[in-house]
C-alpha cells in the first residue's frame, strides 16, 4: 500500500534536481580566447538573434544562466552610485541622500550567496572585494527591507 506512495514521492523529488538536459544526435564543443560555442542537432529551435558579425539559435541545451540586466527602482529622488567598476581592492557605494538612515548594503555572487553586507552609514561607503576572487558580483542596495537597487561589479 505505502510502495506506490513512495515511489510518487520519490519521482518527484528526482524530476526536481534534474539539471537542464538535451538528448540530441550529435554535437561538440569548441572555444577559443574570444568565446565557446557548444551545439547539438536535433535540438528543436527557439529562437535567433543575428547582428552583423554573429548568429545566434538558442535551444534546449542552454545550461547557464546568466543575469544581463539589472533593475532599478523608478522615481527614486535622489542617485545611488557604486565605483569603481571594474573593481580591484574595494567598491564605492554612494547614496546622494542627507538621512542614510535604514539604508543597507548586500554583497553576493552570480549563485546568490550574500558574501557580505553592511550599513550604509557615510557617503560613500567603502565595499572591500580585496580578498574575493576574480569574477562578477552584484551589489544590492536596500531601504527599510525594500529593495532599490543593484549593481553587477566585475571584481579583476
Amino acid at each position: 500500500m505505502y510502495k506506490p506512495i513512495i515511489f510518487l514521492v520519490l519521482l518527484c523529488i528526482s524530476t526536481l534536481t534534474r539539471g537542464q538536459e538535451a538528448v540530441v544526435s550529435g554535437g561538440n564543443y569548441h572555444s577559443n580566447d574570444s568565446g565557446s560555442v557548444s551545439w547539438g542537432l536535433g535540438e528543436t529551435v527557439i529562437q535567433t538573434f543575428a547582428t552583423m558579425d554573429n548568429i545566434i539559435t538558442q535551444g534546449f541545451q542552454q545550461t547557464k544562466l546568466t543575469i544581463t540586466s539589472v533593475e532599478e527602482i523608478p522615481g527614486l529622488d535622489f542617485a545611488i552610485t557604486a565605483y569603481p567598476n571594474p573593481a580591484h581592492d574595494f567598491v564605492n557605494l554612494k547614496v546622494d541622500t542627507d538621512d542614510l538612515k535604514d539604508f543597507l548594503y548586500e554583497m553576493f555572487d552570480q549563485n546568490g550567496r550574500i558574501l557580505k553586507w553592511g550599513v550604509i552609514d557615510n557617503n560613500p561607503v567603502s565595499v572591500q572585494v580585496s580578498s574575493m576572487p576574480i569574477g562578477v558580483y552584484f551589489l544590492r542596495v536596500i531601504y527599510n527591507g525594500k529593495m532599490l537597487k543593484t549593481f553587477k561589479i566585475v571584481k579583476q
